[in-house]
C-alpha cells in the first residue's frame, strides 16, 4: 500500500521563510527509521526534486522504495500507521486565514 501526494507547481506550501512535512510513526510517535535517513520533505530539498511534465511534483509516501529513479521524491513511511505534520514558517496570509489548503494525499493500492 502506498500514498502519493500530487502537487502542482504553485501548490507547494506558501511560506516566505521555510516549510516542512515530517513523518512520524503512528504508534511510537517518533521519527521513522528508514534506509535513506529521510524524515521530512522541506524547502531546501526542492531544487533536487523531479518535476512532472506540467511543472508539478509527485511525492511518494510509502514503506518500500518507489524505485531508484523516484527516491528523490520519496518520504519513507513505516509499515504500520503514521502521521505527517506540516510546518510553515512565515506563512502567507492565505494560509493564515485558512484560504490555502494543502492537497490531500491519495491512497494507491
Amino acid at each position: 500500500m502506498a500514498w502519493f501526494a500530487r502537487r502542482e507547481g504553485d501548490q507547494l506550501p506558501p511560506a516566505a521563510q521555510f516549510w516542512s512535512i515530517t513523518i512520524y510513526d503512528g504508534i511510537t510517535q517518533v521519527l521513522v527509521s528508514n534506509p535513506i535517513d529521510r524524515y521530512l520533505l522541506n524547502t531546501p530539498m526542492e531544487p533536487n526534486w523531479i518535476k512532472n511534465d506540467d511543472g508539478g511534483y509527485t511525492f511518494y509516501v510509502q514503506h518500500a522504495s518507489p524505485g531508484k529513479d523516484k527516491e528523490v521524491n520519496w518520504l519513507p513511511a513505516p509499515e504500520g500507521p503514521f502521521y505527517m505534520i506540516m510546518r510553515l514558517y512565515e506563512p502567507s496570509l492565505a494560509a493564515q486565514k485558512g484560504e490555502w489548503q494543502a492537497p490531500k494525499p491519495r491512497l494507491v493500492e
